[in-house]
C-alpha cells in the first residue's frame, strides 16, 4: 500500500492535488499550526543557549525551563517598561494640542470646502441626468407654488414647520461591572490563549528536541537518513543565523533610532527604540508600523516642521543602509532566498495565518528551499524559491544564443571573466553549450541548418573575445614551442579549437588545422611547422569515437610525436576517458580547456611547471572536491553493501579529485587475500601478470613505510624503465601505503598520471586520510571472511 501511494504521488495531477490538501489543512487548522510554528521559531534561537548550558553540566529539562523562565522574564520586563512608557505619552499628549491645530490650520484645508461645492454639483447634474429631468432650478421655484395651492396649503407655512429641526436622545442602559469586564477581557482571550500554547510548544520541543529530529529521521526511513540529515542540519544552520543575525541587527537598528530621536527632541526615545527593534521582525509592513509614531509624535511636539523632517530622513535612512548593505552582508546569503520569492512568501503565508503568517514566511520558506535542494522530486521549490537563478551560466548563454541576442550573451561572458579564469570560463560556459548544439542536432531537435546559425553565432562571438582582450598582440612575442590543434569531425570541434588556441596563447603557438583537412595535408602542416605536440579535440555527444580515430591516423603516420586527445566535457571524467582512448592513440587524454593548458605546460615547460605550484581558482575547487570526497569515503559504513561498490566509488572519486586517469587500489593480507581495485585502465590491466601484484610499482615505492611522490618516473632510475608503467605511459605516482593493525605495510594506495606534476600539501594529506580509511574497510571485512576456506579471492572494480 505504501510502494502504490508513492507511486501515485508521482503523478503531477495527484501532486498538484495534494499540494491543494495541504494549503487547505494550513488553512483551516491554523489555530493549530500557527502556535506550532511561532513555538519552532523560538525554539531555533532558544536553543543555542539552551545546548550551552547542557554543556556546563545542567541536565537538560532544568536548562530549557531556565531559558524559558528567563525570555518571559526579559518579555515581562520589556512589556512592563512599554506600559510606563505609553501611559506617560498619553498623560502628555494635551499639552501638544496647540502645536497639532496650529499645523492643521497651516495645511489650508478650508479649501477642501470650495471644493465640496464643485464635488456637489456634479452629483447633482449626475442625478438629473438619470432621471431625464433636463429642467432648471428657477422653473422649478415657479411651478412648486402652484402644486401646493391645489392642495389649498401655505408653501411659507409648510416650508417653516419642514426646516425646524427635531430632537432625538438616545439613552442606553448603565453598564455592568461584569459586562465591562467581558466587553474588557473578550479580545484578550485568543491572544492569552496562543501564548499559553506557544509556551506549552516550547517547553516540549527545547525538552524533546534530539527526540523530535529521531522521530523525523524515523518517518523519513533509515535508508534516507543521511538526506535528511543534510536537510534538518542545512535548515536549521540557516534558520538559526537568519534569526540571530536579525536580532542583532534589529537591536542595532532600534539602538540608533533611539539615539537619534532624543537628540531630535522626540519624546520617550526608548518606547520608539524597543517598538523599532521588535515591529522590524515583521517584514514590510513591520517598519511602518514601527515609523508611524515617531513620526506623528514629532509632528506634535514642535509647532515647526523641522522635528519630522530629521524624522522621516533619519527613518529613511536607517531602512535603506539596512536593507541594502548591512542585512544581506550579514545573513542575506544564508537564507538562500530570492528578493521576489520573499514577497511572494509574505503575501502567501499572509493570507494563510495573518500576521503570524507574515512573522513566520522567511524562517517557513527556508525550510521549504532546504526541502526542496535535498528531494529530487521537490527541486522545483529551490528553483522557483531559491536565490540562485533558474538557469546556470552554460544554459543562460545557450539560450541567449537561441534567442540571437548574442549582446547579452557576450555581457554574460565578460562578467563571468571578472571572476573566474578565461579557461575556468570556457570550460563551464561556452563548451557546455557547444556539447547542447551538438545534442541538440545529433537528436533532430535542431535542424543542421540551424545549428550551423548557432555556432557560426558562436564564432563570431569568440572572435570577438580575441580581439577585445588584446590576443595575439603584435607588440608582444609569440611563445617559442609549436603545438598543431586539430577538430575531431565538425564545425563545433573547430570552435572548440579555437579556444583552445585562446587558452595557451602564453605557453605556445597553436596553429589550427581545419576540420575538413585530410591527413595528407595534416603531413604536409607538419612537415612544414614541425610543432612539438598535436591536439586533437572534439565536443560530446559523440566525439569519443572521432577522436580514438584520429589519433590512431596520426600515430600511425607521425609515431614520434606526443598526441593529446581532448574530450570537453564534465560528463566524462579523466578516468573512464583512458580506458576508452589507450595510451598507444594518445600519451595523455583531458577533459578540459585547464587541464589542456597544465599538460601542455608540464611537457612543454617543465621546469617552469614544477616550480610553480598549482594555486589556480580551479586547482582551489579540485582541492575543494577531494575534500568533500574523503569525508564521503570516511562516512561510507564498510558493512553497508559490497566492498567493491565502495572500492568503486573510491577510486573514480580520487581520480577525478586528483585530476589523475589512473588510481589503484592493491592489499593482500596474511593468507593471501588480495584486494583489487582500479580505475582508468584496461579490464585486464591487474591480470595480465603477477608482476602487477607482487611487484607493483606502488607496492615498491611504499616499500619503505613512507609516502612517496615521484613528480617525473623518467628522470627516477628505480622505474624509468619499468614495463608496466611505459605500456601505459605512467609519467607520475604519489603512493600512500596501507598498514594493518600491527604497521605492516600490506598494499598500497596510488594515483598514477600520463603527465609530469605536482601535488598540494593538502591533496598529500588527503592521500594518506582516503589510504587509512581503506584499511579501515579491508580490516573491517575480514570478520566476515574468517570462516571461509583459505583460497585466494580477488576483488576487482572496473
Amino acid at each position: 500500500m505504501l510502494s502504490e501511494a508513492r507511486e501515485n504521488l508521482k503523478r503531477p495531477d495527484s501532486a498538484l492535488l495534494t499540494g491543494i490538501l495541504i494549503v487547505v489543512v494550513l488553512y483551516f487548522a491554523r489555530e493549530v499550526f500557527v502556535p506550532l510554528a511561532l513555538a519552532g521559531l523560538i525554539a531555533f534561537v532558544l536553543a543555542p543557549a539552551a545546548n550551552r548550558l547542557e554543556r556546563f553540566g545542567m541536565r537538560r529539562t532544568l536548562a530549557a525551563l531556565l531559558v524559558i523562565v528567563l525570555s518571559l522574564a526579559t518579555v515581562a520586563v520589556l512589556g512592563w517598561v512599554l506600559l510606563g512608557q505609553i501611559y506617560s505619552l498619553a498623560v502628555e499628549l494635551p499639552q501638544y494640542q496647540q502645536n497639532v491645530t496650529d499645523k492643521i490650520g497651516s495645511l489650508h484645508l478650508d479649501s477642501a470646502g470650495r471644493l465640496s461645492r464643485t464635488v456637489e454639483m456634479l452629483n447633482s447634474l449626475n442625478k438629473r441626468l438619470k432621471s431625464g429631468d433636463t429642467a432648471l432650478d428657477p422653473v422649478i421655484s415657479v411651478v412648486q407654488p402652484q402644486r401646493a395651492s391645489r392642495f389649498h396649503a401655505n408653501p411659507v407655512a409648510i416650508t417653516n414647520k419642514t426646516t425646524q429641526p427635531v430632537s432625538v436622545r438616545i439613552e442606553e442602559p448603565q453598564e455592568s461591572v461584569l459586562e465591562f469586564a467581558g466587553r474588557t477581557m473578550t479580545p484578550l482571550v485568543h491572544p492569552l490563549t496562543t501564548t499559553f500554547i506557544v509556551v506549552i510548544f516550547l517547553i516540549f520541543m527545547l525538552i524533546g528536541r534530539e527526540d523530535l529530529r529521531d522521530r523525523g529521521l524515523k518517518l523519513a526511513g533509515s535508508g534516507r537518513m543521511h538526506v535528511t540529515t543534510s536537510a534538518m542540519k542545512d535548515a536549521t544552520a540557516r534558520v538559526s543565523r537568519y534569526l540571530q543575525m536579525q536580532l542583532v541587527v534589529n537591536l542595532c537598528y532600534g539602538a540608533v533610532a533611539g539615539v537619534v530621536l532624543q537628540l531630535i527632541g522626540v519624546p520617550h526615545p526608548l518606547l520608539w527604540a524597543i517598538l523599532t527593534c521588535v515591529l522590524r521582525f515583521v517584514p514590510y509592513v513591520g517598519i511602518m508600523m514601527a515609523a508611524a509614531g515617531p513620526l506623528l509624535l514629532a509632528g506634535a511636539v514642535s509647532p515647526h516642521w523641522t522635528a519630522l523632517m530629521w524624522t522621516v530622513i533619519m527613518f529613511g535612512v536607517l531602512e535603506v543602509v539596512a536593507a541594502n548593505f548591512v542585512e544581506p552582508m550579514l545573513y542575506g546569503a544564508s537564507t538562500g532566498i530570492s528578493a521576489i520569492a520573499v514577497l511572494i512568501a509574505a503575501v502567501f503565508w499572509t493570507f494563510l495565518w495573518g500576521l503570524p503568517g507574515l512573522l513566520l514566511s522567511t524562517p517557513l520558506t527556508v525550510c521549504l528551499i532546504v526541502i526542496g535542494r535535498q528531494v529530487p522530486r521537490l527541486h522545483y521549490l529551490e528553483v522557483l524559491l531559491g536565490e540562485r537563478t533558474g538557469l546556470p551560466p552554460s544554459e543562460h548563454f545557450y539560450q541567449r544564443m537561441l534567442a540571437s541576442n548574442p549582446r547579452d550573451a557576450r555581457a554574460l561572458i565578460d562578467a563571468t571573466l571578472n571572476t573566474r579564469s578565461r579557461a575556468g570560463v570556457y570550460d563551464t560556459v561556452l563548451i557546455p553549450a557547444l556539447t547542447m548544439i551538438e545534442e541538440a542536432r545529433h537528436s533532430e531537435e535542431m535542424t543542421a541548418t540551424r545549428a550551423e546559425e548557432v555556432l557560426q553565432s558562436v564564432e563570431e562571438l569568440v572572435d570577438e573575445l580575441t580581439t577585445g582582450t588584446g590576443f595575439t598582440s603584435p607588440h608582444q612575442p609569440e611563445p617559442a614551442k609549436r603545438v598543431v590543434c586539430m577538430p575531431a569531425r565538425d564545425f563545433a570541434d573547430e570552435i572548440a579549437c579555437q579556444l583552445a588556441q585562446q587558452v595557451l596563447e602564453d605557453t605556445a603557438t597553436v596553429q589550427i588545422v581545419p576540420a575538413d583537412s585530410s591527413m595528407t595535408n595534416l603531413q604536409e602542416h607538419m612537415a612544414r611547422q614541425q610543432p612539438e605536440l598535436i591536439c586533437v579535440v572534439g565536443v560530446p555527444p559523440r566525439a569519443i569515437r572521432h577522436i580514438r580515430m584520429r589519433c590512431h591516423q596520426i600515430r600511425a603516420r607521425f609515431p614520434e610525436s606526443i598526441v593529446v586527445a581532448c574530450v570537453l566535457s564534465d560528463e566524462n571524467d579523466l578516468s573512464s576517458l583512458r580506458s576508452r582512448i589507450p595510451v598507444e592513440d594518445a600519451q595523455h587524454v583531458v577533459s578540459s580547456l585547464q587541464l589542456m593548458r597544465d599538460y601542455l605546460t608540464s611537457v612543454l615547460h617543465p621546469a617552469e611547471a614544477r616550480e610553480t605550484a598549482p594555486q589556480t581558482e580551479e586547482a582551489t575547487d579540485t582541492a575543494r572536491e577531494l575534500n568533500a570526497n574523503v569525508q564521503e569515503v570516511q562516512q561510507v559504513d564498510p558493512f553497508d553493501g559490497p566492498v567493491e561498490g565502495m572500492f568503486n566509488r573510491l577510486v573514480t572519486n580520487l581520480a577525478r579529485s586528483f585530476d589523475a586517469p589512473i588510481v589503484l587500489i592493491t592489499a593482500a593480507n596474511g593468507e593471501r587475500h588480495f584486494w583489487e581495485a582500479q580505475c582508468g585502465l584496461p579490464e585486464d590491466a591487474l591480470s595480465t601478470g603477477g608482476a602487477v601484484r607482487d611487484g607493483c610499482v606502488c607496492n615498491t615505492v611504499v616499500s619503505g613505510d613512507q609516502v612517496v611522490i615521484i613528480a617525473d618516473i623518467a628522470e627516477d632510475e628505480r622505474f624509468a624503465g619499468d614495463p608496466f608503467l611505459k605500456a601505459h605511459g605512467i609519467r607520475f605516482c604519489a603512493a600512500a601505503p596501507l598498514k594493518d593493525q600491527d604497521q605492516e605495510v600490506v598494499g598500497s594506495l596510488c594515483v598514477l598520471d600520463t603527465r609530469p606534476r605536482q601535488i598540494t600539501e593538502k591533496q598529500r594529506e588527503s592521500l594518506i586520510s582516503v589510504a587509512e580509511s581503506v584499511m579501515m574497510a579491508i580490516e573491517l571485512h575480514e570478520p566476515r571472511r574468517a570462516g571461509e576456506p583459505a583460497a585466494p579471492e580477488a576483488v576487482s572494480s572496473k
